[in-house]
C-alpha cells in the first residue's frame, strides 16, 4: 500500500497526512543498509533520514522528533536498546524498531522492556519493513485517536458538571 493512500486511511475524518510528521530516522553504521532501507522507505512515500552513531541519531532526533525510528542493536559508540532509551526520553511517543543480525531470546527481551515496538531481524525483507512501518503509524493513529476520545470525554464531563451544577443552584432557589 502506498504511503498516501495509507494516509488517507489514518486521518478519514478529514485529517491530511501532513497533520503528522512522516520522517522515519534510520540509526545503522552499515551505509548500505542504511542507503536501501531509506530507498525503501521513501519509494513508499515517508521521509527517512540516516545516521551512522548513536550521538548522531540522538542529535537529529532533537532536530527532527522522528515519529518512528529504526535503531541497529549493535552502534559503534553505544548499544542500540541505550539509544532507544535516549529516544523515548527525548519523545515517549516515538515508536522504535530495533535491528539486528544477531537476534537471541535476551537482547529480544531487553529491547522490548526498554520499550522497543517490534525487534527486527536482518536481512530485512522490503515487504516486512513497509509493512512493520505501516502497523507503526497505525498505532500512532489510534493513539491520537484515543488522545482525542478522552479529551472529548473530559470536555463532556466539564460540561455535564456545569449543567448539573446550574439544575443544582434552580432547584435550591425554589
Amino acid at each position: 500500500m502506498k504511503a498516501k493512500t495509507f494516509f488517507r486511511k489514518l486521518f478519514p475524518t478529514g485529517r491530511q497526512a501532513d497533520d503528522v510528521t512522516r520522517t522515519i530516522l534510520i540509526v545503522d553504521d552499515d551505509e548500505g543498509l542504511c542507503d536501501n532501507l531509506k530507498d525503501i522507505l521513501e519509494g513508499e512515500g515517508y521521509e527517512a533520514h540516516c545516521a551512522a552513531t548513536g550521538s548522531e541519531g540522538a542529535r537529529m532526533a532533537k532536530e527532527l522528533r522522528p515519529c518512528t525510528a529504526l535503531v541497529d542493536l549493535k552502534l559503534p559508540d553505544r548499544s542500540g536498546t541505550a539509544l532507544l532509551s535516549e529516544l523515548k526520553r527525548m519523545n515517549p511517543d516515538c515508536i522504535c524498531i530495533l535491528m539486528t543480525a544477531y537476534a537471541d531470546v535476551d537482547s529480544a527481551v531487553v529491547a522490548l522492556e526498554k520499550g522497543a515496538f517490534y525487534y527486527l531481524q536482518k536481512p530485512i525483507r522490503p515487504a516486512e519493513l513497509v509493512e512493520l512501518v505501516e502497523l507503526a503509524f497505525e498505532s500512532i493513529r489510534l493513539r491520537e485517536e484515543k488522545r482525542q476520545s478522552e479529551e472529548e470525554l473530559r470536555s463532556r464531563n466539564r460540561e455535564l458538571e456545569e449543567t448539573i451544577a446550574r439544575l443544582k443552584k434552580i432547584i435550591d432557589q425554589q
